[in-house]
């Protein structure tokens, strides 16, 4: 009994010693950049959209507004629209105003300012900031430039 009981607790020592020691494979080489990252190195002038969250899967990045996501014009284009789940915004303006539909001018949007840099997961947005009106995420149509004072929402 005796001989069982010290090899489990030399198990034990050993998995601990190489836990400390850090030996145990880790999965950092393999986590994929962060927003802050893609925010450090993005254009400045620009907002970047992306497919998945924390700013992986880059679908695109504009300077100017892009009234239509899924048109054949702009910046986003085509199967872009409904598709973004994490935005930066390093842009020179202050705020980038995102709709639901085409046309930027919506009264469903969300603004996403320069100060915030981005949002990781438009999971947790909603439009008009109600969840009654569903999800920012994978929904976004369309994006104006625009004044502090032009947003009533904001990206959280």
């Amino acid at each position: 009994m005796r001989k069982h009981k010290f090899g489990s607790a030399a198990a034990v020592a050993a998995l601990t010693g190489v836990a400390v020691l850090g030996l145990a494979p880790t999965a950092s080489a393999e986590t994929p950049g962060t927003c802050w990252d893609d925010y450090e190195n993005a254009v400045s002038g620009y907002m970047s959209a992306y497919d998945k969250v924390n700013c992986d899967g880059y679908l695109g990045m504009a300077k100017g507004n892009d009234l239509n996501w899924g048109d054949s014009a702009g910046s986003f284009r085509g199967s872009d629209k409904g598709r973004a789940s994490s935005l930066v915004n390093k842009g020179n303006y202050s705020e980038v105003k995102f709709f639901l539909g085409t046309g930027g001018d919506s009264n469903f949007h969300i603004c996403l300012t320069r100060a915030e840099g981005f949002v990781r997961d438009l999971r947790d947005d909603y439009w008009l900031g109600d969840s009654t009106f569903g999800s920012v995420n994978n929904s976004i149509g369309s994006h104006r430039w625009v004044d502090r004072t032009a947003c009533s929402f904001l990206a959280v």
